[in-house]
């Protein structure tokens, strides 16, 4: 009888523990929202959202460039036949450095988000609309790091909602 208990359980806890991962597969793992703009005016308001908030962007990836660069040597192209969906798509990394000495001050590990990114593409079936967005933080085990995480998402969704006003 006490093995029947202590196997019941065992699978409970393993059922309880299977759940929120599953649960966490139906969840989206990035924010985005749409505009209506040009693709270099949605791109100059990013740029003056980062940095009137103090800080530098460290790199701008071309991530359309490459894509278009690449797709012959993978043998990627698309269903309408081109190398890419884009018609343009960039990637910002930037960092704050509070938040960041904040976030890695509850968790050494929590700088796997820096440098945080933030991209933005415009596809060649949609001209005229460019979407920006963000790869959602995941803060760990702890509630102190997930609070710490939420800051750095709280920052990446204000800098979006700015530029897609």
């Amino acid at each position: 009888m006490r093995t029947i208990i202590h196997a019941l359980i065992a699978a409970f806890a393993a059922l309880a523990l299977a759940l929120p991962a599953a649960a966490a597969d139906t969840q989206l793992g990035y924010t985005a929202l749409k505009k209506k703009a040009s693709f270099e005016d949605v791109e100059a308001d990013l740029r003056d959202a980062i940095i009137n908030r103090g800080m530098k962007v460290d790199y701008v990836g071309h991530i359309g460039k490459m894509l278009e660069r690449t797709s012959s040597a993978v043998g990627s192209v698309t269903e309408e036949g081109s190398k890419s969906p884009y018609k343009e798509a960039k990637y910002f990394q930037f960092c704050s450095a509070k938040i960041t000495h904040d976030v890695i001050s509850k968790n050494p590990l929590n700088i796997s988000i820096c440098p945080y990114v933030i991209f933005l593409f415009e596809l060649k079936t949609e001209p005229g609309v460019v979407h920006i967005g963000y790869r959602r933080p995941f803060g760990g085990p702890s509630a102190i790091s997930r609070k710490a995480i939420a800051q750095v998402e709280t920052l990446l969704s204000k800098i979006i909602h700015e530029v897609a006003r």
